[in-house]
């Protein structure tokens, strides 16, 4: 892709450019899309939208140009995996594509991990959090996105560390403010728009709409991937919550909401026809509706459980249930068999709707720590929950929703639907009890009864399970340190006296006590506003905001203006965008700092020309032609003598 120095003269009519670059956003002209075939049918890659709040969610067939086209489907398609290669028949109508028919070109790409617990940590997720004003403004800052996505104790980064029992750590970088003109809330005309503008480097793109659109539908809006081939696309509508903030990328990552069932004043109903699920309704889970970890079936999607994490459970027999929270070598959740396969109908809000099946029950003991502690809120008291879901799913395969039980059913709200101390939740085909005869912070004790069980509990990688299962002295405390890293200098240190000043390293007063502080040579530079370290990050600033820069990037804010983000290989001047060490300024016909894109203001490194000068400068152009194709006759009549 081109990423020098364009000029674009905008007309209403058209954009031309005078690189040969594929761009967005201007006009309606566009490069061919690679969609259309020999036998009449379009051929791409299969997206899947997700909206949350909103019904607003949809299919589109995707060219590799990045163009998209809507398809419209008259069924139930929710055996399809996003990613998929399709070829699709249809007809065109102004809504989309109507399919007629599809066939599936290539199966989605299987990837199979360790997910044994004490196993190697998955690759780093590098986010771009684009901030993009649209007219009136950002509600927030660089500073305080950084803080909400990487430096704060219940920050985003903290929360997939946590999550993942640090085995899934993040990074991120803030770009902008730049400027666009949203239309219609086609976010994908924004992303391809903005995108060429910034570093190819990651693997997630936050696009944050810095003042709210109340024709956006929706607080947040992802496209669905799956665990083994993660998408990378996340819109947020002036919101920066936990829940949003968590459940989008978890999108990219493949989960579906985390819901809830109600069955009319009865924990479940034998015939689930009569029950309603709530699509966000899970209030423990951030894939449903609270800050809280993820219940048992999304983290063992995500490759986060394995081993005797988990246990599959098809006869009778007591088990220590141990911390949902806490890194331990035991079962963290038991997967047992109902007995009788029941379904249930969702409306959709989120997604299309879709019949689901439920035939395995899923149990967890969630504790007061970390996120189920105070940095989700309220911290939890011990206590165990239900779900019941489809069974568990390959990381390539397409996700379900897990539905949370309410085991006090007579009330409105779930966050009392724990199983109580000496509570025995009964199936209501019968056949099948569950009983907490104990529950505490450190374990739980569950009493399973199945009339017509046979066989012995097996983990989840196969290898045999032993009644009653390891103790939690088999856990350790979860920590926000990726496994496998060391902790970070300066832990439990303290400010200032701690420790000499390292070559770039912070001295004295400028350091942070006990974890992420800086003591010594080598020490890492972490204090807000940009403190330069050895092998760190520049950066400078005039009269505008500081932000700290990645692997020696430099982060500049222009004279009274937002900041702009220069990757690495070189810094722009005041006023303009480095990409690859390319720049691209402005003239005065753009505020400092301005990147206008989208509409028919695309990016430009000139001010706009008047028609006065729009002649002018192209009579110049005409003149010198015309100046240099004479200069080349003379040359070859000269030769000639």
């Amino acid at each position: 892709m081109y990423t020098g120095p364009r000029i674009a003269f905008c007309t209403a009519a058209a954009c031309l450019f005078t690189a040969a670059a594929v761009v967005t956003g201007c006009g309606e002209n566009r490069p061919m899309d690679g969609f259309d075939v020999e036998d009449g049918s379009l051929r791409g890659e299969l997206a899947m939208y997700m909206a949350d709040n909103s019904a607003d969610a949809f299919y589109a067939l995707r060219a590799p140009s990045g163009v998209e086209r809507r398809l419209l489907f008259s069924g139930d398609v929710s055996d399809l995996v996003p990613g998929t290669e399709l070829k699709v028949w249809g007809t065109e109508t102004p809504e989309g594509v109507q399919v007629a028919s599809y066939r599936v070109v290539s199966p989605p790409i299987v990837e199979t991990t360790s997910a044994l617990r004490a196993g190697a940590t998955f690759p780093d997720r590098a986010f771009a959090f684009v901030l993009v004003d649209l007219g009136r403004g950002v509600n927030v800052t660089s500073e305080v996105v950084m803080q909400r996505m990487i430096t704060d104790t219940n920050s985003i980064r903290n929360y997939y560390l946590y999550d993942s029992y640090g085995r899934q750590n993040i990074s991120a970088q803030v770009f902008g403010p730049i400027k666009y003109t949203i239309s219609n809330c086609n976010t994908s005309a924004l992303t391809n728009a903005i995108r060429p503008i910034l570093p190819n480097t990651f693997q997630h793109y936050l696009w944050y709409l810095g003042s709210m659109q109340g024709n956006c539908g929706w607080s947040g809006l992802a496209t669905l991937g799956t665990a083994a081939k993660p998408t990378k696309d996340t819109w947020y509508n002036a919101s920066t919550g936990c829940v949003v903030l968590v459940q989008e990328p978890g999108h990219n990552f493949g989960m579906q909401h985390s819901s809830s069932i109600r069955c009319s004043g009865t924990p479940l109903a034998n015939d689930t026809t009569t029950c309603t699920a709530s699509e966000y309704g899970d209030p423990f889970d951030p894939m449903g509706g609270g800050c809280r970890h993820m219940n048992a079936w999304q983290k063992t999607y995500q490759g986060w459980f394995g081993g005797c994490n988990g246990v599959n459970i098809t006869s009778s027999g007591t088990f220590t249930l141990l911390p949902f929270e806490m890194r331990c070598d035991g079962a963290q959740f038991l997967k047992i068999k109902a007995p009788k396969t029941r379904t249930i109908r969702r409306s959709g809000g989120g997604g299309s709707a879709t019949t689901e099946t439920l035939d395995y029950y899923y149990v967890e003991l969630r504790t007061p720590l970390d996120f189920d502690g105070t940095l989700g809120g309220s911290a939890l008291t011990p206590r165990v929950l239900l779900h019941i879901a489809n069974d568990l799913k390959d990381s390539a395969a397409r996700a379900i929703h897990p539905y949370i039980i309410d085991m006090t059913p007579t009330t409105s709200t779930f966050t009392d639907a724990a199983l109580a101390v000496g509570q025995t939740y009964t199936d209501p085909a019968g056949g099948l009890t569950i009983t907490a005869t104990a529950v505490s912070a450190t374990e739980a004790t569950i009493k399973v009864d199945m009339a017509n069980g046979t066989g012995a509990p097996t983990c989840l990688d196969g290898s045999p399970f032993a009644l009653p299962g390891p103790s939690a002295d088999t856990c350790v405390a979860n920590t926000a340190t990726p496994v496998g890293t060391a902790p970070p200098p300066g832990t439990g240190g303290s400010a200032g006296n701690a420790g000499s000043p390292g070559t770039g390293g912070v001295n004295g007063a400028g350091g942070r006590a006990g974890t992420g502080g800086v003591m010594g040579t080598g020490g890492r530079p972490l204090a807000t506003g940009g403190t330069t370290g050895s092998g760190g990050a520049d950066t400078t600033g005039t009269g505008g905001a500081e932000v700290p820069g990645t692997g020696g990037a430099t982060t500049i804010a222009g004279t009274g203006g937002a900041a702009q983000v220069a990757p690495d290989g070189g810094g722009p001047p005041q006023g303009g965008v480095a990409t690859g060490g390319s720049t691209v300024s402005h003239g005065p016909g753009l505020g400092n700092n301005d990147v206008v894109v989208g509409g028919c203001a695309c990016s430009m490194n000139t001010a706009p020309l008047s028609a006065g000068t729009l002649v002018s400068t192209l009579g110049a152009a005409l003149f010198l032609l015309l100046a240099t194709r004479r200069r080349a006759v003379r040359v070859r009549r000269a030769r000639r003598w």
